[in-house]
């Protein structure tokens, strides 16, 4: 008469079949709802604040104001000024470089490379101080799905939770920091190509780079343009940028079937919210 298989002896058999594995990386890549619902309510409070400012430019009494708007923007978004006077279209806009923007040293690539360069921390390595895009990225960074042994994967090229993760790459662009050999040394490369299977149509819209970079973009052409008194052009290009900013909190119905997904090309921020929600990572 045959035993009856005890039910240790029935998981391990499917676990063996690998029906109940659940690779190790993946486990650990759940985060933790006390940071993520905070930081990204924060993101969406930031880009909310950022579009009122925009709305109030659209009905501003003079260029400079227009331009001071835009200039409040630009600090939202980036976290510093863009350097450039209200009563000025000239000069250099200020940005944070790579090294910054991304927090990360020299010494996250090859050993030669930080010889070269040096290894010092970024200035600054609190991405609370970067304003909406350097807290976006790093609250996507606490979804980056680690390699492992037998997927000895750049980490950033899979995340957990792609239903919160994909509207906020949609906002902040979908390239990640990669590994580039250069003279023999790995150095570091700004990289969308591993979005190498998106059809077509992502590659030709501009969720690929990032729709709150439309907005800074728009933000430094009010800041450059010269407009010699002209306030009412200055608010049409203040009405573009609220629509910009509109754009990355609502997103856009890109398949046309009446409903904004929370997915590539789609979902913007309030989207990643409500899917945060829904997986227990943020108060609703």
């Amino acid at each position: 008469m045959m035993r009856r298989r005890t039910l240790p002896f029935l998981l391990f058999v499917l676990a063996g079949l690998g029906l109940l594995f659940v690779p190790p990386s993946l486990q650990a890549q759940t985060p933790s709802g006390d940071e993520v619902g905070p930081l990204l309510r924060d993101i969406v409070n930031r880009t909310e604040a950022a579009l009122q400012v925009s709305k109030t430019a659209e009905e501003a009494q003079s260029v400079a104001d227009v331009k001071a708007a835009a200039d409040s923007v630009f600090r939202a978004v980036w976290g510093i000024s863009s350097g450039i006077a209200p009563t000025e279209a000239k000069g250099g806009v200020a940005h944070h470089g790579w090294k910054v923007r991304w927090q990360t040293t020299e010494a996250a690539f090859d050993s030669a490379f930080a010889a070269r360069m040096g290894a010092e921390a970024p200035e600054i390595n609190d991405p609370k101080k970067l304003g909406i895009m350097g807290r976006a990225r790093h609250l996507r960074s606490q979804f980056a799905v680690a390699p492992d042994s037998a997927d000895p994967e750049t980490p950033g090229a899979r995340y957990s939770h792609d239903a919160i993760v994909a509207p906020l790459s949609n906002v902040i662009g979908w390239m990640r920091m990669d590994n580039g050999i250069t003279k023999g040394e790995l150095q570091p490369r700004v990289d969308l190509t591993y979005r190498w299977d998106a059809p077509m149509s992502f590659w030709k819209s501009t969720a690929d780079t990032g729709w709150l970079f439309e907005a800074l973009a728009q933000a430094q052409n009010i800041l450059k343009t010269a407009y010699d008194g002209d306030v009412e052009m200055a608010r049409d290009h203040a009405a573009g940028m609220t629509q910009l900013l509109k754009k990355s909190l609502e997103g856009v119905d890109a398949n046309g079937n009446g409903t904004v997904e929370a997915k590539a090309q789609e979902g913007g921020l309030r989207a990643a919210l409500e899917q945060a929600q829904a997986a227990d990572l943020a108060r609703r």
